[in-house]
Parts: structure tokens; C-alpha cells; sequence
């Protein structure tokens, strides 16, 4: 058994699945990155969260979900998807573009364009602060 998708579930289970269910409506839509994946599609539709990191162990990955999953609803409700690319081998479309050194999160606007790069994780809260100032 691959013990790396066994560790995804648990932390996707743990940090998404449970503090969804006390949510009161919208749940948040997160993507483990795959090699071919694209935002392109997205433009003018949502707002995607970039998460990339070395590991799917990395403590600042594991933060930042956990953070994400504190108030999923005020992310989902500004129509925030978030993509989480934890393997740096083989490169995907993603790492490719926007060549992460470790831990980085990348905030995109409905426009397609880089409204937040920050390299330690960020609360729901301070990410929806940006997003209402006009992203």
C-alpha cells in the first residue's frame, strides 16, 4: 500500500471532512495537483489558492489546511478554490509557471492575476481581507 495516499486521506480527513461538517453550507473545494493540471478555465469564474509544498509532511502544508479548514465558508463563498501541489517530482504545469522554493501559497483574482505570493501559511481570515479589498 502507498502510504503517501494513505497519509493524504488522513490529512485531508482530519483538517477538511471534520470541521466541514459543523459548516453551515458551502464547503471548500480542494485539488491535490496532478502533472496536466491547469487554472486557465477558471478565469472569471474563481479564485484560486495555490499551496505548494516539498511534502505532504511539511508542518507549514499541514498549517495552512488546517487554517483552511477553520472557516470554510468564508472562503468557499467568495468563490476561493484551492489547489495543493505537495510533490516537487515530477513538475507539474504549476510548479513549472510559478516555481515555488519550499512552502509558498499564491493567491490568483477572478482576473488571473498574482494578488498574494507569500511563503508561510495564511488564515482564512487575512486571505478573505485581501480578496475583499478587490482581488
Amino acid at each position: 500500500m502507498d502510504y503517501t495516499v494513505v497519509a493524504r486521506i488522513f490529512i485531508l480527513s482530519i483538517f477538511l471532512i471534520i470541521p466541514s461538517a459543523y459548516a453551515s453550507g458551502d464547503t471548500l473545494e480542494i485539488t491535490y495537483v496532478e502533472t496536466n493540471t491547469d487554472i486557465k478555465d477558471l478565469i472569471w469564474e474563481k479564485r484560486p489558492v495555490l499551496v505548494f509544498s516539498n511534502s505532504h509532511l511539511d508542518p507549514n502544508l499541514k498549517q495552512q489546511i488546517k487554517m483552511f479548514g477553520s472557516d470554510p465558508d468564508a472562503l468557499s463563498s467568495r468563490d476561493v478554490k484551492v489547489f495543493v501541489d505537495d510533490k516537487p517530482e515530477p513538475n507539474s504545469n504549476l510548479r513549472k509557471r510559478f516555481r515555488p522554493k519550499g512552502f509558498l501559497i499564491i493567491l490568483i483574482g477572478k482576473d488571473g492575476q498574482i494578488k498574494l505570493r507569500k511563503n508561510s501559511p495564511w488564515s482564512a481570515r487575512e486571505l478573505t481581507r485581501i480578496i475583499d479589498k478587490g482581488s
